[in-house]
């Protein structure tokens, strides 16, 4: 039996209430109503397969650090989050 690894992705607790919000929908998803239609965005974690664990702290798998890590770099959040690594070995 193979386990892959997982990073955890802990926002900051000095982040701005604000960017708080901007993480949460970038990493859950969000719905946005435009003329009475209902559109969802999926979030990083359904796209990365990843865990939330608490409001601030989500388990992506180690294959998917790095387009989850990117995303957040292209939306300007990637300096609020603290990356924790996790074991990356190959159970058998």
């Amino acid at each position: 039996m193979k386990c892959s690894g997982f990073v955890l992705l802990k926002v900051l607790d000095s982040t701005p209430r604000n960017i708080k919000s901007r993480i949460y929908k970038a990493m859950n998803g969000t719905t946005v109503t435009i003329k009475g239609r209902r559109y969802r965005s999926k979030g990083l974690l359904y796209v990365a397969k990843g865990v939330k664990i608490a409001n601030t702290l989500y388990a992506i798998p180690y294959e998917e650090t790095s387009s989850v890590l990117d995303t957040l770099r292209e939306k300007n959040l990637l300096n609020y989050i603290q990356i924790l690594n996790l074991c990356t070995c190959t159970c058998d």
